[in-house]
């Protein structure tokens, strides 16, 4: 993995007032993001029970949130299969840290932590950047 925060999507970009050209990042499949998802995303097969329903659970929130799902189904996988893991770790004892980070990553991934959701603000409410005059005369 690459190191160094994660990066931003453009919109987050744009919301957090990011206008540098050289700081444009683009859409990889434009096609895949413009359909919507189907009315009905079934578990893939060969995913245990526990999987199944955290699957269920989780596309049901990212349908409420608006998120997409389609294209993304073998990380989903991962997570929902890594969450029910967990929580059989949980029961008998404790999940080692190993399987902990990695939740933590794919949840951060689908935007599923506090921080993952946090954009800074932009707009006239902002406060002005005091940095703004270095360098320049009046």
């Amino acid at each position: 993995m690459r190191r160094g925060p994660k990066g931003k999507s453009p919109a987050d970009l744009r919301a957090a007032g990011e206008t540098r050209p050289s700081r444009t990042v683009a859409v990889l499949y434009p096609d895949n993001a413009s359909r919507p998802d189907p009315e009905k995303i079934p578990p893939p097969t060969g995913m245990t029970p526990a999987g199944r329903k955290i699957w269920t659970a989780k596309v049901e929130r990212y349908r409420q949130r608006g998120q997409k799902v389609a294209g993304f189904e073998d990380a989903l996988r991962q997570l929902c299969e890594l969450e029910a893991a967990i929580n059989k770790a949980w029961k008998i004892g404790m999940p080692t840290m190993a399987m902990v980070t990695a939740h933590r990553l794919w949840m951060a991934e689908f935007f599923d932590t506090p921080a993952a959701q946090k954009v800074s603000p932009s707009g006239p409410d902002r406060p002005e950047n005091r940095f703004n005059r270095n360098g320049k005369q009046d």
